[in-house]
């Protein structure tokens, strides 16, 4: 990305950018879609079981000092602190940029997303709020 900025400014171009830090992102994953995912890039068999066991039928319970509260159902997310999570989340954000519009220069590292074009002068913030739309139906 800084290769960009560097070669945007020696060519006399302006640069748009956005960043996106998906609140909450591993607690927010859709299993079914990580599922769904799993299965379109080729992962069966005993791997996509372990994993699929991994996230299904998961509790947790909340302490407020002394008190325990009932177990309560996970519907959604990977889980944090596993070796596993990170590589899920990553698997399930892969496919994003090809929902973008095509001049939209997209870099992604774990749930922080950055956005940016290039251009001489006039202002392309309306494909930048055409890309933000795509994410929000993505």
């Amino acid at each position: 990305m800084l290769n960009d900025f560097y070669k945007a400014i020696q060519e006399n171009k302006s640069i748009d950018l956005v960043y996106i830090d998906f609140a909450r992102a591993f607690d927010s994953v859709p299993i079914n879609r990580i599922l769904y995912k799993l299965k379109s890039i080729g992962i069966s068999g005993k791997i996509y079981m372990f994993i699929k066991n991994f996230l299904e039928n998961r509790t947790f319970r909340v302490k407020i000092e002394d008190t325990l509260s009932d177990s309560f159902s996970t519907l959604s997310g990977v889980p944090q602190g596993s070796v596993l999570g990170p590589l899920l989340f990553l698997i399930f954000i892969n496919d994003l940029p090809k929902y973008l519009p095509e001049s939209i220069n997209i870099k992604i590292y774990a749930d922080d997303v950055k956005l940016y074009i290039e251009h001489k002068n006039d202002f392309k913030t309306e494909i930048l709020s055409e890309a933000l739309s795509c994410i929000e139906q993505w």
